[in-house]
């Protein structure tokens, strides 16, 4: 887990440098770039030299339980308490119990989100409450509502949001230009990624074909591949059951090939996670607690040494948010990512994963017609 933070100046880079101590202690700044750019680590380092500046009034705010728990390893990791980071559900209940309010549970989350925005929204509006907080830090702010940012910048002296649009998976919509417009348009660009090979940025990109919408990431990729060649591979199964039989006989091989790192296996359906979790429950393999098994949803955020994405065939009921939700799996892997449906995938990721193949030879008539 320590190898996902920096030990030192050395390893940042001169846009990496400027997000966390270049700007002012007053600044708002909306901070953009690829996966693997380092904006967790930003992030995190900004929060300590605001800490060191004397002011301490101020959470980072993240989107998933999951995240939470790495954002909680990287306090650590840089001598900040735990309970700076929170999610922005966390935030926004403990706010409103602070006022004796509490706000009503569906149990369905989308549900529930914007219950809990829209009471709090009004609220703040109602009462003219303004910056509560020194400073809030923002990670993943592209899956935010316009409500959920408003909170935000009312809340906080200073805001600062991370964000990459091309990870969005959720279905929100935001006013285009609004994050530019809560920090006055306080923007630093992060050029470069680290995280993920050569070869797992070709498939990213071949996912998100709009390169315009989408900024395609393998031109700035700075990944070692001569140390550690990356590949994409898919693995076509009969049955679920059979994928999760071929994903633990891999995991077997790469808990010995990579000594002390983690190893994530995402599905896109919460029913095929717990059906994995029973399997690996009950087989012989070591180091269990090196596996790290998620949603897709979940798993943003992490990094891991390799990855398994199951379920495949199960894609497209992910609907509007498939392609993005993909895209940002495939990339929590370093070296590896490895593919597993039955039946068939959707023909975006077909499409995506050739560019690591070569041509195909012309079909014969024989071909066409099955002979």
């Amino acid at each position: 887990m320590v190898s996902a933070f920096w030990i030192g100046e050395g390893d940042l880079d001169e846009f990496q440098k400027k997000a966390v101590g270049g700007m002012g202690a007053t600044e708002s700044f909306l901070l953009t770039g690829p996966a693997g750019s380092g904006k967790t680590n930003i992030l995190l380092l900004r929060a300590k030299w605001l800490k060191l500046k004397n002011i301490s009034n101020f959470k980072i705010v993240v989107f998933t339980a999951s995240l939470r728990e790495f954002f909680q390893h990287g306090c650590t990791q840089y001598d900040l308490p735990a309970d700076y980071a929170v999610t922005a559900m966390q935030l926004f209940r403990e706010l409103l119990a602070e006022y004796g309010i509490e706000a009503e549970s569906t149990g369905n989350f989308e549900e529930d989100r914007s219950l809990l925005a829209g009471v709090l929204k009004s609220f703040i509006t109602d009462n003219g409450i303004e910056d509560i907080f020194e400073a809030l830090l923002i990670d993943e702010a592209q899956d935010y509502t316009d409500t959920e940012l408003f909170i935000f910048r009312s809340l906080a002296e200073r805001l600062v949001i991370a964000a990459d649009s091309r990870q969005s998976i959720y279905r929100v919509a935001q006013t285009p230009g609004l994050m530019e417009k809560l920090v006055d348009g306080n923007v630093v660009r992060l050029k470069y990624h680290y995280r993920s090979g050569h070869n797992i940025c070709l498939v990213a990109d071949g996912i998100n074909k709009d390169y315009i919408t989408y900024p395609h990431i393998t031109g700035e990729c700075k990944y070692d591949e001569t140390a550690r060649p990356s590949s994409v591979s898919k693995v076509q199964c009969d049955t679920f059951q059979s994928q999760v039989s071929e994903i633990i006989s891999k995991l077997h091989e790469e808990l010995l090939l990579y000594p002390g790192e983690k190893i994530g296996v995402f599905f896109p359906k919460a029913n095929q996670v717990a059906e994995f979790k029973n399997s690996l429950s009950v087989s012989a393999l070591p180091d269990k607690d090196r596996v790290i098994t998620w949603t897709l949803h979940s798993s943003k955020g992490w990094e891991f040494r390799s990855v398994h994405i199951g379920g495949c065939e199960a894609l497209p009921q992910m609907r509007a948010t498939q392609k993005r939700l993909t895209y940002t799996g495939i990339l929590r892997g370093k070296t590896s990512v490895s593919l597993y449906y039955s039946g068939s995938i959707p023909g975006y990721l077909e499409s995506a994963l050739r560019v690591l193949s070569p041509p195909a030879a012309d079909p014969t008539f024989d071909n066409l017609f099955g002979v």
